[in-house]
């Protein structure tokens, strides 16, 4: 665990390099700017992985939107250079996380298309990237886009889910996908809190030096 922290901790010391260099002197703005980038690596290495996986099922469509969602969330970063860049970054990550999930929730069955849980990880990462606020505006925009989706369902009859090759693999995929993504980035952020720890102790003694 040792090792995979600072495995973690090295990466998150490059990702700074896409920082702007006026974010790296404030905490407040280091700290959500350098999980974004986090989060877009992520993205950039699970979209194609993700895409190639339905390509063998035989939904290519499919494919094609995960790519699509995931060069959103990739360049998302660069709009950390404009201003208001953190705000702006966040809500492209998470807007393009939230229409992919709707996509895919209208063609692979509604409530119960296997994708549905990924939607938890909109307020998540809108909470970890902005706080509270943005983590309470994003669950209430789930919470009523799975209430719309049921009451569709509920008038109009269940969505019929695109034929796939396996769907017992594209459930497989699914949950062990959420699983694996939920403890990479609890990974990176405990590598972060310490990377910010070692930052602060490091600040503190050459304050000390200077007096």
């Amino acid at each position: 665990m040792i090792a995979a922290s600072r495995f973690a901790m090295e990466c998150l010391s490059a990702f700074d390099r896409v920082i702007p260099p006026a974010m790296r002197t404030r905490a407040s703005d280091l700290t959500p700017a350098r999980r974004l980038v986090m989060l877009a690596a992520i993205t950039g290495v699970s979209a194609p992985l993700l895409a190639v996986m339905y390509h063998f099922l035989r939904f290519d469509a499919a494919g094609m939107v995960v790519l699509t969602g995931g060069m959103v969330m990739l360049l998302s970063p660069l709009a950390l250079n404009v201003e208001g860049g953190l705000t702006i970054a966040r809500e492209l990550f998470v807007g393009a996380l939230y229409v992919l999930k709707v996509w895919l929730a209208f063609h692979l069955g509604g409530i119960a298309a296997p994708t549905m849980p990924w939607f938890l990880l909109c307020p998540m990462v809108a909470m970890l990237l902005g706080g509270t606020r943005p983590g309470l505006i994003w669950s209430g925009v789930v919470s009523v886009t799975v209430l719309v989706i049921f009451q569709m369902e509920r008038v109009g009859g269940k969505f019929v889910p695109h034929p796939v090759a396996d769907q017992q693999i594209l459930d497989l995929v699914s949950i062990l996908g959420l699983f694996a993504l939920s403890t990479i980035i609890v990974l990176f952020f405990r590598a972060d809190s310490l990377l910010a720890s070692e930052q602060s102790s490091r600040d503190s003694v050459m304050g000390r030096g200077d007096r």
